[in-house]
């Protein structure tokens, strides 16, 4: 019997291991969840490593808690970006590519589309008092764009390139959604 609570426990320290990234609570009560269920099976004849197996891999069921967590929200928070930094490093090859492009893009271009009218404002506002700045605007050939036109213009480029960079944000959230479809059910 021992030797079946500490094959069990192994894979509940391990579950936990993988999820480190996520808030404690929530890790916690992920843990538990699995708990309750394996004892639930093992109540109802189950051998330890039948539950095991039922389970899967540790890496694989906690990379597909991570990736229903983060698939919950649909705001950007730094909380989250590293909760997709631990789903990418359990995501195996396909997540190395696609998931670091997406949310890398996603955050720069969102940043970007912040800093556009930022900049805007601030060209404008030394434009008023007197101040050129040539290091900020927009210069085509040997056009240079006046800083009342460029505030416009920076504001409009700030909400594309911030529409943008949500998409690729969704797109990175999308992701993880269909990389952890692979959850199974614990309890039919």
């Amino acid at each position: 019997m021992e030797a079946m609570e500490k094959t069990l426990n192994n894979y509940l320290e391990q579950i936990d291991k993988y999820l480190k990234p996520m808030p404690v609570s929530e890790r916690v009560d992920i843990v538990k969840e699995i708990q309750s269920q394996m004892l639930e099976l093992q109540q109802n004849g189950s051998l330890p490593e039948q539950i095991i197996e039922r389970l899967g891999s540790p890496k694989a069921l906690a990379k597909a808690y991570l990736g229903e967590t983060i698939s919950k929200s649909h705001s950007f928070s730094w909380r989250k970006l590293s909760a997709v930094i631990a789903f990418y490093s359990l995501a195996g090859f396909g997540g190395m590519i696609v998931l670091p492009i997406t949310s890398i893009c996603g955050i720069a271009f969102m940043f970007t589309g912040v800093l556009c009218p930022i900049m805007g404002i601030i060209k404008f506002g030394a434009h008023l008092v007197g101040i050129e700045m040539p290091e900020i605007g927009i210069v085509y050939n040997n056009y240079t764009v006046s800083a009342a036109a460029f505030l416009p213009i920076s504001f409009v480029t700030g909400i594309v390139l911030f529409v943008v960079g949500w998409l690729f944000w969704k797109l990175t959230i999308f992701t993880i959604k269909a990389m952890s479809r692979g959850r199974k059910k614990l309890v039919s």
